[in-house]
């Protein structure tokens, strides 16, 4: 048996707040707006919801410090001016981060969490979350998972929960269209891991191998061309690849590429995207051998020749390399094994395979 669960209403395309936003009126008199200092207020998106909220009658407070990879504190000291507001639900605009630091602003506006069980629950019935993705990367949008940095792990851990999958995504490509080509490529990347990974899980259902194999497809006739100038309907594929991408994790969770690269944004301050591209040839080198079927099958859809002209496309997107130290890829290995991430490896992963792995990302 397989269960499949995905509660939130997507409203994908152009405008698509202006057209749908009167949904906006069945939470509450004030909203809690969240976001990063500076995108969502030059892409438009921070625009075209208070423009609906506006029009609708409905007040709003901004809370826009949300930091990449947000801590503890800023979700912390968010929910307390929600609290303090009495906000009626909490509307996250941004990349994965500021999604992600709403998720879990909305579950501390209505529950007492310290800093364990905040990533263990149990847990009471967040305020309603409305998700509005301004990157074609995270897929946060649409799954039950928001990713924090966590001092006291010395690591990224998330907080998984069905209560915050949203509410409602607003999903319009054109707040995409101004991102630079650098943050194109390293959120492309991991939507496109986050495809591949839900494709070879151990948790993947035929239901979600459906959502994978269409990302996958939307993903691979741009994947050589990340790195030049993209048009708006380039943009439109991304997009809806990144949320079918979220779907998919949504249903299967991610594979050891999530969980080593943690380590790489936590400690070496590469970007989620950037960390997960450098794994991704390796992880695929283990998939040959573990998942034959489904490997050649990715090659298909991505309408690569196999391995080799993947790990040229990688090294093509994601130049340089990583110099760790042995103590380093000691701590690294120490904090990628207890993972879930790990139990989903569609191969047997010992702390000697994770090891090579990091050391071979500085040849």
């Amino acid at each position: 048996m397989f269960q499949y669960e995905m509660p939130t209403k997507v409203y994908f395309g152009k405008d698509c707040i202006a057209q749908s936003g009167d949904v906006l009126a069945q939470f509450g008199r004030k909203a809690l707006l969240v976001t990063g200092r500076h995108s969502a207020k030059i892409n438009g998106a921070q625009q075209a919801v208070t423009d609906k909220l506006d029009a609708l009658g409905i007040e709003w407070v901004l809370f826009d410090e949300v930091e990449s990879n947000p801590s503890i504190e800023t979700v912390r000291r968010a929910a307390e001016v929600g609290r303090n507001e009495q906000v009626g639900c909490v509307i996250a605009i941004g990349g994965g981060s500021p999604m992600d630091a709403g998720k879990v602003i909305a579950l501390l506006c209505t529950n007492d969490l310290d800093d364990t069980a905040l990533f263990t629950g149990p847990y009471c019935p967040p305020l309603p979350i409305i998700a509005v993705p301004t990157t074609s990367g995270t897929g946060s949008e649409v799954t039950k998972v928001a990713v924090l940095t966590n001092p006291h792990a010395g690591t990224k851990q998330s907080v998984g929960s069905p209560l915050i999958f949203p509410k409602i995504a607003f999903v319009d490509p054109t707040f995409t269209v101004g991102v630079s080509r650098r943050v194109t490529i390293d959120t492309a990347i991991d939507a496109l891991s986050h495809a591949v990974e839900g494709y070879l899980s151990t948790g993947s259902t035929p239901m979600s191998d459906v959502w994978a194999e269409e990302a996958m497809r939307f993903l691979g006739i741009h994947l050589d061309a990340l790195d030049q100038e993209l048009s708006y309907a380039v943009r439109e594929d991304l997009m809806y690849a990144s949320t079918l991408a979220g779907i998919v994790i949504a249903q299967t969770g991610t594979t050891l590429i999530h969980g080593m690269g943690y380590q790489l944004t936590y400690y070496k301050g590469l970007s989620h995207g950037r960390a997960n591209g450098i794994l991704f040839p390796a992880y695929m080198k283990l998939m040959e051998e573990a998942v034959p079927d489904k490997t050649a099958k990715i090659w298909e859809l991505l309408d690569v020749s196999g391995l080799e002209e993947f790990t040229e496309i990688m090294k093509k997107l994601m130049p340089g390399t990583v110099d760790l130290t042995e103590e380093e890829i000691e701590l690294y290995t120490k904090l990628t094994m207890p993972t879930s991430a790990v139990k989903r490896t569609s191969c047997e992963v010992t702390p000697d395979l994770v090891k090579q792995i990091y050391r071979s990302l500085k040849a």
